[in-house]
């Protein structure tokens, strides 16, 4: 049954969770506690009401504030239920959104925040004391440029979190790479990337290169021209929004 967790705030007044926040944290700690992994099920929400003794709009508010932050999906209709959902940077950039909004964060900042946090997942990558691993993850981006080839968004994200992902600190990563995917969602899908993505190949095999070498100080410089380039570029191309604030979405 969830228990009344009250939770204290040292820089204010003391809160006491509602039910159904204390229904979402049971259901996380389950979730953990059973090693469920994406793609499993939880039980029917009768069991749920059984389970956690709280009605069925608490349960269910629970289960939307978990919906919400992408931690599960709801399926409805023929094949209806609850599913554990991957967990995602791009989730925690959401929210993210949400503070920098009301903290009048600009997308300058924002920017500045990106080309200041990638170089040092760059070198943490390149410090993997795995060859093989660094090898298998950067070889899909050796390739250089030929004319005409382009690049999509979601390719250039891939090996941002090819690197994030040997830099083998799942607190940076996650935190870093929210950073990124807000980035590329407000920001530099709104730009025709024709000119500048046979840069962005090269620039990523380059990347590659020193992160299969082992060399964690070229790595993390040529990471840092490497998104000052993109963020030069939008700058340059949209310099209006760079100083707006950024939005909650």
């Amino acid at each position: 049954m969830a228990q009344d967790n009250g939770h204290s705030d040292p820089g204010g007044p003391r809160r006491t969770m509602k039910t159904a926040e204390i229904v979402a944290l049971d259901i996380v700690r389950d979730i953990v506690g059973r090693q469920l992994k994406p793609g499993d099920r939880l039980p029917l929400e009768a069991e749920l009401l059984v389970q956690y003794g709280v009605s069925r709009s608490s349960l269910r508010e629970a289960l939307r504030l978990l919906e919400t932050q992408g931690l599960i999906k709801i399926r409805p209709g023929p094949g209806a239920g609850t599913i554990v959902a991957e967990p995602s940077p791009r989730n925690l950039g959401r929210t993210m959104t949400l503070y920098f909004h009301l903290a009048n964060v600009s997308y300058d900042e924002l920017l500045r925040t990106w080309v200041l946090t990638e170089p040092l997942l760059a070198e943490l990558a390149a410090q993997n004391p795995d060859k093989a691993r660094r090898t298998e993850l950067m070889s899909p981006y050796l390739g250089s440029t030929r004319e005409g080839e382009t690049i999509a968004i979601s390719s250039g994200l891939s090996f941002h979190d090819a690197v994030a992902e040997l830099a083998d600190n799942k607190a940076l990563s996650i935190t870093y790479r929210a950073i990124g995917f807000i980035v590329s969602d407000h920001m530099l899908v709104h730009k025709d990337r024709t000119a500048l993505e046979p840069f962005i190949i090269d620039e990523h095999a380059d990347l590659a290169r020193a992160i299969i070498d082992g060399n964690a100080k070229k790595a993390g410089k040529l990471m840092r021209d490497h998104v000052q380039h993109v963020s030069d570029d939008f700058t340059a191309y949209w310099p209006r929004k760079v100083g707006e604030r950024v939005l909650w979405r």
